[in-house]
């Protein structure tokens, strides 16, 4: 019989590493947008997405889409990967 309690630090693991990454993911939109000089209300605007979207997403809030990620992509005029790879250091 399979023990249950073994899948539970394990499965804590995984979910403390998830909110970890998307926070840092939101940190790093920030980052891109801050030197882009664009408001949250500016990019909400351009990636046609609520302004409260781009907040909560900056804040680690939520797990944003993938469609999402795109549409930022697209609008800060960078590529996918950037918002992953610190290219600058």
């Amino acid at each position: 019989m399979f023990n249950q309690s073994l899948l539970l630090p394990h499965l804590v693991y995984v979910l403390i590493n998830e909110k970890i990454f998307i926070k840092s993911f939101g940190e790093r939109l920030r980052k891109i947008r801050l030197n882009k000089n664009l408001s949250q209300a500016e990019l909400a605007n351009t990636a046609e997405i609520p302004i409260n979207q781009v907040g909560r997403i900056e804040r680690g809030e939520i797990n944003t889409t993938l469609t999402t990620i795109k549409v930022l992509a697209d609008s800060l005029d960078i590529p996918i990967t950037a918002f992953f790879i610190d290219l600058n250091g």
